[in-house]
């Protein structure tokens, strides 16, 4: 008999979720550039809340357990940061300031986003049970 092993993380949910997220996070850094007080204003919090909402709905999706979803919206979130300070970099702003902190910080949401998003998976599960 073949054990087929799961993996730690789930590819086509995750590009969803960072297909997601990076369109997302392209889309803000455009409009931050256009609308400077918008960035200003909202920058670093819009860039946390995609990378964890992102992260939170691909969790919710794999609920596979703490540990996968965590792992996944690690890497969600490192990738919407990098794409955030990336177009930043690319439409001429100046995102030298974000560069060290601003990926480790979307990297880090995003991995409690995904622990948010595996509580979320149980509590659905859960709730189904009463029905």
């Amino acid at each position: 008999m073949k054990k087929i092993a799961k993996t730690l993380v789930d590819a086509k949910i995750l590009d969803r979720a960072l297909l997601a997220g990076v369109l997302c996070e392209a889309g803000f850094a455009a409009l931050g550039h256009y609308r400077p007080g918008i960035a200003q204003h909202f920058g670093l919090f819009a860039t946390m809340m995609i990378a964890g909402t992102a992260a939170l709905l691909y969790a919710r999706d794999l609920a596979r357990g703490y540990i996968s979803g965590a792992l996944g919206g690690l890497v969600i979130g490192a990738a919407c940061g990098l794409t955030a300070v990336g177009v930043a970099n690319l439409l001429g702003d100046h995102p030298d300031q974000f560069l060290p902190y601003g990926v480790m910080i979307s990297a880090l949401v995003g991995a409690i986003g995904g622990l948010f998003g595996q509580y979320a998976a149980w509590i659905r599960e859960f709730i189904a049970t009463l029905r």
